[in-house]
């Protein structure tokens, strides 16, 4: 689960599931505003009207493939629930506002569709574990590749990008120190950027 999709300056992953892309209830609360819950409350409360295998899948730990849908829902979670295109239309039904029907529809359009050009790529970053058994030289290229990458067209303040970009960075800033204490080098491309890391 590494690319996002930008919904109204969120950052929504891209969820697949038997070749459709889905959302858990957490991810439409999340996208829509609205208080923790509510888009499970919702469907619930009209169960009887969504069918199972065409409006959502229901996941138990033994059918939940663990790559696909690795972080998709929090750990040691006994079951899990995926909405597809038409059951996340039947589901935000229910939700009048104006922000919801800009929502339904950027979803709709760049979410279901697979809209690639709206998705934001997530860079991968190995864990500071991998970087410490790594050969230096290899560590310090995917550390520079993946500072390059992230850094690359990140978007403006406040942009679902921009906050990709600070996620990004929550890693990207302890690898380099980890590299730089490991190894003692410094890594090309990257000098303005280690200044402002030992200044932090």
């Amino acid at each position: 689960m590494s690319n996002f999709v930008a919904i109204q300056n969120t950052a929504m992953p891209v969820v697949e599931y038997q070749g459709k892309r889905v959302v858990t209830f957490a991810m439409i609360d999340k996208v829509h505003g609205r208080k923790k819950g509510t888009a499970k409350r919702t469907f619930n409360r009209n169960k009887s009207r969504f069918v199972e295998g065409k409006d959502f899948f229901e996941l138990t730990w033994g059918l939940k493939d663990p790559e696909s849908l690795k972080g998709v829902f929090p750990p040691r979670t006994p079951r899990g629930i995926l909405i597809t295109e038409p059951g996340y239309l039947l589901l935000v039904k229910p939700f009048g506002d104006d922000l919801s029907w800009d929502v339904q529809r950027q979803m709709v359009d760049a979410y279901f569709r697979r809209n690639t050009l709206g998705e934001l790529r997530h860079v991968e970053i190995p864990s500071l574990e991998e970087l410490r058994e790594m050969p230096a030289e290899k560590a310090q290229h995917i550390v520079a590749k993946a500072e390059k990458e992230s850094s690359f067209g990140h978007g403006k303040p406040g942009s679902a990008a921009m906050t990709l970009r600070r996620k990004e960075l929550k890693q990207i800033r302890p690898a380099i120190r980890t590299l730089i204490d490991l190894h003692q080098i410094s890594i090309c491309d990257l000098g303005d950027f280690v200044k402002v890391i030992n200044n932090t």
